[in-house]
């Protein structure tokens, strides 16, 4: 399941636009899709609800650009999972777009339209 809030500031200064920000992403837990629903090779459903969002964000005339901030919680493991995807993570020191109240801790992500687009055609031939 993911949320986006639309039309949010994109999250890199260095681009004056407007973005999707996904404001919660959860993936179902692999070891309930083995034990209940059968499935020997759980996907990767994480990166696939990312592609969802890159893809809805296309449509939506933003080029695909999307954002997002990997909640603490969910530690390195979280910060791996969504650079193994494919999303730049913005350093610490960088500055965020004016609108963004939270402050850079360093966990946000983000994908420009060039990144968005080769994420999504890695999907193309499944989608």
């Amino acid at each position: 399941m993911s949320i986006l809030i639309e039309d949010h500031p994109y999250l890199d200064v260095a681009l004056a636009t407007e973005s999707y920000f996904v404001w919660y992403i959860s993936a179902a837990d692999s070891d309930v899709l083995r034990a209940d629903f059968r499935m020997s090779e759980p996907p990767a459903l994480g990166r696939v609800l990312l592609d969802n969002d890159i893809v809805l964000a296309q449509n939506g005339g933003l080029g695909g650009r999307i954002g997002l901030h990997a909640a603490a919680a969910g530690g390195r493991a979280l910060l791996n999972v969504y650079a193994a995807c494919g999303l730049t993570r913005l350093a610490a020191t960088a500055p965020l777009a004016p609108g963004v109240k939270r402050q850079n801790d360093g966990r946000f992500f983000v994908a420009d339209e060039t990144q968005a687009e080769v994420l999504a055609t890695l999907l193309d031939p499944g989608r």
